[in-house]
C-alpha cells in the first residue's frame, strides 16, 4: 500500500509503498478515506511527542470502509462505513474497569504510539470503532474521534454544561468551532473569542450567541457587559494568562476546562480558588463511551462536524506548513487519494 512516512524529524514527509499485516484476531483493516488533519500530527513531525519511534505514519483521526476483518469479529463486514477511537486500552487496568478509557495505564494511541491514518490502509481492533451513517461524509467523520469528542467530553462530563450555563469558549479553531455547536447543543448560552474576525464570524454561524475579537476588544469588559459571568469556561488557549482570564470571567463555584498545554506550567491565584470555590480541570481526549455518544449525535446529525478544507493526501508537506502557520479556520482533512 501507499503511506506518508515520517522518516526523519524536520524533514519533508515521503510518500512510499510499505506492507502491511493482514489483520489480526479481533482486528479489522480498514481503506481510509479521509484523516484529519491536527496541530499533534506537526508536532509529531517535529520531534516534539518522545513516544513516537520513526520510520512513522502519522494520523489519528480516522473514517473509511472495513477491507477485511480478522477472526473473532462478529460486528462488522467488508464495506461498512466506519470512524474509529484513537485510544488504545488495555481492559485489565483499574481505570479500564472503571470505564475510563482514556486514562488508561497501558495507553497507546493510534498515529502517535502506532502507525496511522496517512495511508490507504490501517489495522485497527474493532472493539474501537463506531458505524457510520451514509448521510455523514467521511470528510466530516474522520474529526469525530479528536476534534468533536474531545470537545464533548469537556463539555458534557468535564464541565457538566447544563440548560441555561453561561459558557465561555476560548479560541475557536479545530476544537473550538465543535465546542460552540455541542454547547448550544446542551442548551448553553454560548461566548466565543478569537483575535481573527473570520474565526469570529464562523463561529457565530455555527450558533455562538455572542463572539468577541479579543485582538480588538478587552475580553474581561467585555464578559461583564454581556453576561456578567461565566458558569464554565472551556480554554482551548492553554496559557497562563488565558487560565488567569477565564478564572477572573468566572461565577463563584464556576468551572474553568483546560483543554490546551501551551504553557507547561499554570499559575492560579489560590485565595480565588479556595475563597470563591472556583475550579480548574483538565480534560484529555475521550474514554470509549463518551467517543460512542458522540458518533451516535453525529449520526443523527445533532452535531455537523466543521471542517474547512478537504485536501489531497499528495500535498500533506504543503498543509502541514499552513497548519503551522494557522491558516485553517478550523479543522482541514486530508482526502486519501494518492493518484
Amino acid at each position: 500500500m501507499k503511506a506518508v512516512v515520517l522518516e526523519e524529524y524536520n524533514k519533508p514527509l515521503v510518500i512510499r509503498d510499505v506492507d502491511i499485516a493482514d489483520p489480526g484476531v479481533h482486528e479489522v483493516t480498514i481503506e481510509v478515506k479521509a484523516c484529519g488533519l491536527c496541530l499533534s500530527d506537526v508536532h509529531i513531525a517535529e520531534g516534539k511527542v518522545p513516544t513516537v519511534t520513526l520510520p512513522h505514519i502519522p494520523g489519528h483521526e480516522i473514517a473509511g470502509v472495513v477491507a477485511k476483518t480478522g477472526s473473532g469479529v462478529k460486528d462488522f463486514q467488508a464495506g461498512d462505513r466506519v470512524a474509529m477511537s484513537l485510544d488504545l486500552y488495555c481492559g485489565r487496568c483499574d481505570y479500564c474497569l472503571r470505564g475510563e478509557t482514556n486514562r488508561c495505564d497501558n495507553l497507546a494511541r493510534i498515529g502517535f504510539e502506532t502507525d496511522g491514518g496517512y495511508a490507504q490502509f490501517v489495522n485497527i481492533p474493532a472493539s474501537n470503532l463506531e458505524v457510520l451513517s451514509e448521510k455523514i461524509s467521511f470528510e466530516k467523520a474522520c474529526i469525530i474521534p479528536d476534534a468533536v469528542a474531545c470537545s464533548y467530553r469537556a463539555i458534557k462530563y468535564v464541565g457538566q454544561v447544563g440548560v441555561g450555563d453561561r459558557v465561555g469558549v476560548l479560541g475557536v479553531g479545530g476544537l473550538g468551532m465543535q465546542a460552540v455547536q455541542i454547547a448550544k447543543l446542551m442548551g448553553a448560552h454560548v461566548i466565543a473569542t478569537s483575535r481573527k474576525d473570520e474565526k469570529c464570524d464562523r463561529a457565530k454561524s455555527l450558533g455562538a450567541d455572542i463572539v468577541i475579537n479579543t485582538g480588538k476588544k478587552d475580553f474581561l469588559e467585555e464578559v461583564k457587559k454581556s453576561v456578567g459571568q461565566f458558569d464554565v469556561v472551556i480554554d482551548n488557549i492553554g496559557t497562563r494568562e488565558s487560565v488567569l482570564e477565564a478564572l477572573a470571567a468566572s461565577r463563584r463555584g464556576g468551572k474553568v476546562v483546560v483543554m490546551a498545554f501551551v504553557t507547561p506550567e499554570l499559575t492560579v491565584p489560590g485565595y480565588d480558588l479556595v475563597i470563591n470555590e472556583k475550579q480548574v480541570l483538565g480534560s484529555r481526549a475521550s474514554n470509549r463511551n463518551e467517543f460512542r455518544e458522540a458518533m451516535r449525535l453525529v449520526n443523527a446529525g445533532l452535531i455537523d462536524p466543521d471542517i474547512e478544507a478537504v485536501i489531497p493526501v499528495t500535498q500533506v508537506n504543503q498543509a502541514h506548513e499552513d497548519l503551522k502557520n494557522g491558516k485553517f479556520q478550523t479543522r482541514s482533512v486530508l482526502s486519501m487519494d494518492f493518484e
